[in-house]
């Protein structure tokens, strides 16, 4: 009993030692997002507040979302939505991850 108890507390050490910033970008979101339909408010509406906004003189914007997360005995999961923006439409988008 001893054992269980000592290895349930190694356990919860051990899976408390990670670290989120950001909001995971799944596909499921991604997938609402269209060329030339999605608005700047319907972004906002599936990933929250971009963590950076780029204006451009022609009018554009280049929007940026990151999520990493660090684990204990475990490698560093990232990801970086970056959205060109004009006239309040999405241009583009691209994902990458680390």
């Amino acid at each position: 009993m001893r054992k269980n108890a000592l290895l349930v507390a190694l356990l919860l050490l051990v899976s408390a030692c990670s670290n989120r910033v950001g909001e995971n970008l799944d596909t499921g979101r991604l997938q609402q997002i269209h060329a030339g339909q999605t608005t700047k408010a319907q972004l906002i509406a599936l990933f929250g507040q971009p963590d950076s906004e780029t204006p451009y003189p022609d009018g554009q914007r280049l929007l940026k979302w990151t999520y990493s997360e660090a684990r204990t005995l475990n490698t560093t999961e990232g990801q970086t939505l970056t959205v060109q923006m004009k006239n309040d439409k999405v241009l583009n988008f691209a994902l990458s991850k680390s």
